[in-house]
């Protein structure tokens, strides 16, 4: 489990840009969808699972998760939805 202040130094010290907050609505459900950026995220409430080719991912509030830029992807949002800090980096 990582706080936002370990998160945020991780993402600098990796290379990606400041994060943002996202915040998505509950039971959302995304189209398959890529990023020309990785993506690293910390779950800071609820919960999101990403489905790629290679399986799902489930996260709730504390786990990270990284996304490279190009994967084919869809997003599921729980039954409260997700607050969610999200740090972007161009390869």
């Amino acid at each position: 489990m990582m706080d936002e202040t370990a998160f945020r130094a991780e993402l600098a010290q990796q290379g990606y840009a400041d994060p943002v907050e996202v915040v998505r609505d509950a039971n959302l459900a995304t189209t398959e969808h890529t990023h020309e950026h990785s993506v690293s995220a910390l779950i800071i409430d609820g919960e999101i699972s990403v489905i790629t080719a290679d399986g799902t991912t489930t996260c709730r509030s504390g786990d990270t998760f990284t996304l490279a830029s190009g994967v084919p992807h869809y997003e599921r949002y729980g039954a409260q939805g997700a607050r969610i800090l999200t740090g972007k980096r161009i390869p």
